[in-house]
């Protein structure tokens, strides 16, 4: 190891004061890798099951959100696959730093493009998640905020996507310096695990002005997409459950009621699942304990949401949740009857 102070750190601090840091399995890479890709193995079954399903189950009065929906099941999957197999971040919470421990770092591919990556993928699926709820706002023919066009709905996804990516590139393009930044770390963190040490780590905002920044983006990340769908949302119930201005019949305005729930019901289930921990996890002081498990358990219920999503959208929409019973009934009915037919013949 080179001599610099971080070296000089490990040599005389660490490997002195720190004995057990790395008792715990659980915060160990190994854990985060090996958990992450048995869920993205059990998940990808799932995930092509419900791309099947809204490619050619989606009844005619699910159409218009067809699109949307088979647009966030593939970026679900997308993100469940990258996390997992080419990426797998570790990162060392509260700080923005980490490593990537997956194929792409054995591939040599930088950190600070794997991360690029990582976010681009992600910002394109919380973009869809907001897409499939303006869908089912403009598939409504009385909403005048509706966006009617399929250039028009283009435009609003780009900038909504590319928004998001231009809010953290100021933050790529100034990294700190990193032998200083992660000593600032240490003043807090003195016994993280020996990876800090081994691995690649990447500092994406050290405290001053980065870290503000990082801060107050992804604040203004949160009311933005929060706004749009809470807008969206709201124009679905006035126009659906308020207007008495009524164009269509009352079995049509029915059934879009009901696909309108679906798909509350299906972000709400992945939402819940990953708020929670999430919320804890970012919500720790630099002054607090280090808790790496914690951490590792964090992404992993983030993998654990892209399948969720993916699994929400069958069980909660009707015409799919059908489909998966008629063909769960038609095999037990032939168990049965082979079961029947064979006790008969003896």
């Amino acid at each position: 190891m080179e001599e610099t102070p971080l070296s000089v750190y490990y040599q005389t601090v660490y490997l002195t004061k720190c004995p057990y840091t790395q008792e715990s399995i659980f915060s160990s890479v190994q854990f985060l890798t090996y958990f992450s890709r048995i869920i993205a193995l059990l998940s990808f079954p799932i995930q092509l099951l419900t791309a099947y399903c809204i490619w050619k189950r989606t009844p005619d009065n699910m159409k218009s959100v067809k699109a949307s929906l088979m647009n966030l099941n593939f970026w679900c999957t997308v993100s469940l696959i990258a996390s997992s197999f080419f990426m797998c971040p570790y990162l060392f919470f509260p700080y923005i730093a980490g490593f990537n421990a997956g194929v792409l770092t054995d591939l040599n591919v930088p950190t600070v493009v794997q991360f690029y990556i990582s976010f681009s993928i992600s910002f394109a699926m919380i973009v869809s998640m907001v897409l499939v709820f303006e869908s089912r706002s403009s598939s409504i023919s009385q909403n005048r905020f509706r966006i009617k066009t399929t250039s028009g709905r283009l435009i609003w996804t780009s900038l909504n996507f590319f928004g998001l990516i231009g809010l953290l590139i100021p933050i790529l393009f100034d990294l700190p310096d990193q032998i200083n930044a992660k000593m600032n770390i240490l003043k807090t963190i003195p016994c993280p695990t020996i990876e800090f040490f081994t691995q690649p780590v990447l500092v994406l905002a050290s405290e001053g002005f980065w870290e503000t920044y990082d801060k107050y983006a992804c604040i203004t990340m949160y009311i933005g997409l929060t706004s749009e769908v809470l807008f969206f949302t709201s124009c679905c119930i006035y126009y659906l459950f308020i207007s008495k201005n009524i164009q269509v019949s009352c079995q049509t305005r029915r059934l879009q009621i009901r696909c309108f729930y679906g798909i509350v019901l299906q972000t709400l289930i992945p939402v819940c699942l990953t708020f929670i921990p999430l919320t804890v996890s970012m919500n720790h002081s630099k002054g607090e304990e280090y808790n790496q498990p914690e951490t590792n358990m964090v992404f992993i219920t983030l993998c654990l949401q892209n399948s969720a999503t993916s699994l929400s959208i069958l069980i909660v929409h009707q015409p799919y949740r059908r489909f998966l019973k008629t063909k769960l009934w038609c095999k037990k009915k032939k168990i049965s009857k082979i079961v029947h037919v064979s006790s008969h013949s003896l």
